[in-house]
């Protein structure tokens, strides 16, 4: 499964558009689902820079991402399951960014 892929899972789990879910626009219905997919890419080995790298965003935008998804996953028990979903899909994502050679 790849990135895109992948993406496009998470965008139909939270009933977003996946061109949506990776855009940048910061509308609120937009926010959960895009944590929701740092959160299970972060739980599935990614690291921060990598996940970051993916998505066209700085690492920091990743860490509040996550710290948000752990804060909405002890609140929404739904949240939270959606979220294990995606993170059991039982495919293996094969573009991972590898930090660049200097």
């Amino acid at each position: 499964m790849l990135l895109s892929d992948f993406i496009v899972a998470a965008a139909e789990t939270f009933n977003v558009h996946p061109r949506d879910l990776a855009s940048h626009y910061k509308f609120d219905f937009l926010m959960r689902p895009r944590f929701a997919l740092y959160k299970a890419l972060r739980l599935r080995g990614w690291s921060y820079p990598q996940i970051g790298r993916a998505l066209k965003r700085d690492h920091t935008t990743i860490i509040y991402g996550v710290s948000r998804a752990d804060y909405y996953m002890e609140r929404d028990a739904e949240y939270a399951e959606k979220i294990r979903q995606l993170v059991e899909l039982k495919y293996e994502i094969e573009e991972v960014p590898q930090a660049e050679a200097a």
